[in-house]
């Protein structure tokens, strides 16, 4: 924003999804014992993270966020949370630092309301979105694309639709050879009314909880490419940011905001219509 490439009349804020919604992906106990602090300390453990209920809330918001930002991409092309991408929840617990798993939510609630059959999620997080893949197992029209470091978090892996494992140190020529070669494929072959496109910068060379060797120029590449080939098929792509984990907290910021105007540059603007977001409470 402070670039000029948002503006802030496009911000509009999410709802907060009820704890009956989130039962979508998740197991209506697991919902009701996030929701309270009720966890044992082997779960809190597991997700990494000590319980709280401003977190809680921030979680729950985050999967509003992104079921809102899906809703704009459906009118416009495009939807961008400036968060999102929990895709270590499973259905009945946490992992990795995610509670409730905001993409599952979103492609979830869109098909049970019919407004999406087929969803593809575009998963490039260094770490394998297990939870994601869990809670889609056996769904053939929600296709699940992951490209990760194959050593490392998460262990064990859950089976997406299309896994692609890395080897650690991978670089950017490398990288951006297999997702070309990969992705359009998956693209083509499922022919997906949406896609969610979890964007992690923790493949950067630098990074500290992964061991890609990505330089920045590579992540940009990366998006401008998962950008347009969303944009050149006409799938609306909404963006999460997921996982970032630089030495320093604004380099990891400047890889993500590099990420939007990535966005932004394919789709040149954020199409919002006036009165996005009236009665639902969309945004992102």
């Amino acid at each position: 924003m402070a670039e000029g490439a948002l503006d802030a009349d496009r911000r509009v804020e999410p709802e907060m999804p009820s704890p009956e919604a989130l039962g979508l992906v998740h197991a209506a106990d697991w919902v009701r014992r996030a929701g309270t602090g009720a966890l044992t300390l082997d779960e809190e453990t597991m997700m990494e993270l000590p319980w709280s209920r401003p977190g809680m809330e921030a979680h729950a918001l985050a999967a509003g966020g992104t079921l809102a930002a899906a809703r704009l991409a459906l009118e416009g092309g495009l939807g961008l949370h400036i968060g999102g991408g929990a895709h270590h929840a499973f259905r009945d617990h946490g992992e990795g630092f995610c509670m409730f798993n905001d993409i599952a939510f979103a492609i979830e609630t869109l098909r049970r309301e019919k407004v999406v059959r087929r969803a593809l999620v575009v998963d490039l997080d260094a770490h394998q979105g297990n939870g994601t893949a869990s809670i889609f197992a056996g769904e053939p029209d929600v296709f699940t694309f992951s490209m990760h470091q194959k050593d490392g978090y998460p262990q064990p892996r859950q089976k997406s639709t299309m896994d692609i494992e890395l080897p650690t140190g991978t670089r950017d020529i490398e990288y951006l050879e297999l997702l070309r070669s990969r992705l359009p494929t998956a693209l083509d072959g499922h022919e997906p009314g949406l896609v969610v496109y979890q964007a992690g910068v923790d493949v950067h060379e630098r990074d500290l909880l992964a061991s890609l060797k990505l330089t920045a120029n590579g992540i940009a590449a990366r998006d401008q490419f998962v950008f347009a080939a969303c944009e050149d098929r006409r799938i609306p792509v909404v963006l999460t940011l997921g996982g970032g984990y630089a030495p320093k907290l604004e380099d990891t910021v400047a890889l993500h905001a590099r990420t939007v105007q990535e966005a932004l540059a394919v789709y040149h603007a954020l199409p919002l219509p006036p009165t996005a977001g009236e009665g639902r409470g969309e945004g992102s």
